[in-house]
């Protein structure tokens, strides 16, 4: 039952496997409640989507073309249930590729997430993955980084948006070890050495044990005219005890024309109750550095996730945030809602559904 939520969630993954062609229909959709305490000094209760797991509704392929290679593309939309909205504005506004798998790993070129994602979210948490939301994710005082997204997705390790104009390779599992790299183009006449990006990623698999890091780098237009940007990277890992797995990260992120930088700290657990009860817990404390005042926050946060079925669940978030430092506020990721002092709690109760 895990397995098949975490293979949805997922599904927009490069396919690599020799299966025989096939063309399928995916779907994953998120809705709930939230209870937000301080939006801009006011209590906020709104229905959100896509919280404990983004909203996809996407086509995938692959063609077994012999001798251990194959075709396969995505194209997936990513909607915001209460609006009708698609995210990127079209059908293919999450992830659009094409690619072609062989004995060496997979070569894939289109719009495409990067390694901050592939490897720090979904490679590092696995199975644990479903039971991790948004509101759980880095978030901070820390609007004076200059992200392209402001407080959300810093670390990049949402999801929030993927590269268009990429060519992404991954290499083939070797002794439990792979690694890949990603370049997006700007697709600028003369202006290749702007407004690009460039990501490299490796992954250990032993057991119980994984280890995963991360680099990207992306210079964004609105940052010195797209030769500067935002520099990510990071580091961790997971190890299943059973009925018990921990995690942790580290992760460092810069703005490489003004030099404000955020550090942030990792640590959360998976416990499983019973075969559909589950509770994921983490805590998170990120540090900007002088450049944004020195602001800092604690983060705590908890999901308690209930299967009613293989496809559908249902779930409870709480999470708690405290910012300190120089004119330092609360902003909890996910919820797009400042707070007004140092202090927010989210309280949120959802369902999700698959297909």
């Amino acid at each position: 039952m895990v397995k098949r939520l975490l293979l949805v969630a997922l599904a927009a993954i490069p396919l690599q496997s020799h299966a025989q062609s096939s063309v399928t229909l995916f779907g994953l959709l998120d809705e709930g409640v939230s209870f937000v305490s301080n939006s801009g000094g006011h209590h906020l209760v709104q229905m959100a989507s896509g919280i404990q797991a983004p909203n996809l509704i996407g086509l995938r392929g692959i063609e077994d073309l012999g001798g251990g290679y194959s075709a396969f593309f995505v194209l997936d939309s990513q909607p915001d249930l209460n609006t009708g909205k698609q995210s990127g504005g079209a059908f293919t506004g999450r992830e659009s590729y094409v690619g072609l798998a062989s004995p060496y790993g997979s070569l894939s070129m289109g719009r495409q997430f990067d390694y901050m994602f592939d490897n720090l979210s979904i490679a590092r948490w696995g199975h644990q993955i479903p039971f991790v939301s948004l509101y759980q994710l880095p978030g901070g005082p820390f609007a004076k980084l200059g992200a392209p997204l402001g407080t959300f997705d810093i670390t990049r390790i949402a999801g929030g948006e993927a590269t268009p104009n990429s060519v992404k390779f991954t290499s083939k599992t070797y002794a439990g070890f792979n690694f890949g790299a990603m370049y997006g183009f700007s697709n600028m006449a003369g202006e290749t050495g702007s407004n690009n990006l460039s990501s490299f990623g490796a992954n250990y698999d032993n057991g119980p044990l994984r280890l995963n890091a991360a680099y990207t780098y992306s210079k964004e237009d609105g940052i010195n005219d797209g030769h500067s940007g935002i520099r990510n990277f990071g580091a961790g890992g997971r190890y299943d005890f059973g009925v018990f797995a921990l995690d942790a990260l580290y992760t460092n992120t810069r703005n490489t024309f003004t030099n404000g930088h955020v550090d942030s700290y990792e640590v959360g657990g998976l416990i499983t109750f019973a075969p559909d009860i589950f509770l994921y817990a983490n805590y998170i404390y990120a540090k900007g550095n002088g450049e944004l005042d020195n602001t800092h926050s604690n983060q705590g946060g908890l999901t308690l996730d209930y299967l009613l079925s293989k496809r559908t669940d249902v779930y409870v978030n709480a999470i708690y945030q405290r910012a300190s430092g120089t004119d330092a506020v609360a902003s909890v990721n996910g919820t797009f809602a400042t707070s007004s002092g140092q202090n927010q709690t989210v309280l949120r109760l959802g369902m999700r559904t698959l297909f």
